[in-house]
């Protein structure tokens, strides 16, 4: 086949103002063996285009299953709503038993005329006072730890300070929305 000619065709194609019968004399040639080593990144593309071609031939019609899944959806719904009921039905459940549990535990732990006896664990105070100090300090260096990563969203507020500034620049141009009707006015005197 003439170079020229396929140098043209191909010009064409990759504009996009090829008709189908120019791009099968293109697949054609680019599907033979003899090619030349001028257009052989050419032959790659055409190669798979007509490899995918052929892919998307082979794929079968799944219109059909669709319509079914979509008919099929609507019988889901009307599941759904049974299951919707009984999920009413089982928070109304645990609203009872969390209720009981409140009026259970308020009567037989709460009770005020029971009295309930704490005893020290030390003896004396000033050890307890030091062992509460460390423990409390030991928290708050593993609740100081779990917050470190957050220190760079402080950059982020810091930006935001500065867009504040803006919202002057806003006010002035409400200021300036007068000016609106004097445009509207000036394209009627135009006329």
């Amino acid at each position: 086949m003439d170079l020229k000619k396929i140098k043209a065709l191909l010009e064409r194609y990759y504009n996009g103002d090829t008709t189908s019968a120019e791009e099968k004399i293109l697949r054609e040639y680019f599907s033979s063996d003899v090619v030349d080593k001028e257009f052989i990144a050419d032959k790659d593309i055409f190669l798979y285009q007509i490899r995918e071609n052929d892919i998307s031939d082979n794929m079968p019609d799944i219109s059909n299953e669709i319509w079914n899944n979509i008919n099929n959806n609507k019988e889901d719904k009307l599941k759904k709503d049974n299951n919707l009921r009984y999920v009413f039905l089982r928070i109304a459940a645990s609203i009872i038993i969390l209720t009981g549990s409140f009026f259970l535990l308020k009567n037989q732990v709460f009770n005020k005329n029971q009295n309930i006896q704490f005893t020290d664990t030390y003896d004396n105070p000033e050890l307890a006072y030091q062992q509460a100090k460390e423990t409390l300090l030991y928290v708050s260096a593993i609740l100081n730890n779990g917050t470190d990563h957050l220190k760079p969203i402080q950059k982020i507020n810091e930006g935001t300070q500065e867009l504040k500034k803006l919202s002057s620049f806003n006010e002035g141009l409400e200021k300036l929305s007068p000016l609106n009707t004097y445009n509207v006015a000036d394209k009627y005197f135009k006329q």
